[in-house]
């Protein structure tokens, strides 16, 4: 399976705006395994507090995610933008070209930097 940007960050919004004490167990129009698998992606980044467990065949599957880390919360503000998200995946996940997790946060840092003039 391969990582989809787009789920990701179906997941990281919907669990910061979940209300304080309930859980994220699946989101609409994903496949259970799917979610399971991007939940665990989430978990190992360090961006999301969960439990988790994929199986295979018949095997249980499942995910709760509990918050966001700092860093998921950090991740979500600059992800929550439909235009810089839309131009995130114009520039960033074109097909054909490799980026990993850490481009992406890089890039994003940059163009909100760049969207402040007193910053730069």
């Amino acid at each position: 399976m391969k990582r989809d940007m787009d789920i990701v960050r179906k997941i990281i919004l919907a669990t910061e705006d979940m209300p304080y004490g309930e859980t994220l167990e699946a989101i609409d129009g994903v496949e259970e395994n799917v979610f399971v698998t991007h939940v665990i992606w989430l978990k190992e980044a360090g961006l999301i507090e969960a439990s988790a467990m994929a199986g295979s065949g018949s095997k249980a599957v499942y995910a709760i995610v509990t918050r966001l880390t700092w860093d998921g919360c950090e991740f979500a503000a600059a992800i929550a933008d439909e235009t810089l998200w839309a131009k995130a995946r114009d520039n960033v996940f074109k097909p054909g070209i490799s980026f990993t997790f850490d481009i992406l946060k890089e890039w994003l840092k940059s163009e909100i930097t760049q969207g402040f003039p007193s910053i730069r």
